[in-house]
């Protein structure tokens, strides 16, 4: 005889707790893969990062500025996202 237990707190879809992220936020697998644009991805610690994927793995973005002319770039800087759990087109609108 074996026992199953059944964990009603997980999704049916198979999602791996994607209700701790922001309504929205879709699991890595549906992420794009080949993508100029980046994307807010979500690690498994829930913190928020937006990242392009690069050479198999997520990459962490940061914006900085050019001093002489002001101007902001988003580049990637070194860090990659280790284990991503979702993914969402759009970030965690704040509450004001």
């Amino acid at each position: 005889m074996v026992l199953k237990y059944v964990d009603r707190r997980r999704p049916s879809n198979g999602c791996q707790c994607l209700h701790r992220f922001p309504q929205g936020a879709q699991p890595m697998h549906t992420a794009p893969q080949q993508s100029a644009t980046p994307v807010v991805v979500y690690g498994g610690d829930g913190k928020a990062h937006w990242a392009l994927q690069h050479r198999d793995s997520w990459r962490v973005l940061e914006p900085q500025r050019d001093f002489k002319s002001g101007k902001v770039q988003w580049r990637m800087n070194g860090q990659m996202i280790s284990q991503p759990i979702a993914w969402s087109p759009q970030p965690l609108q704040r509450r004001r």
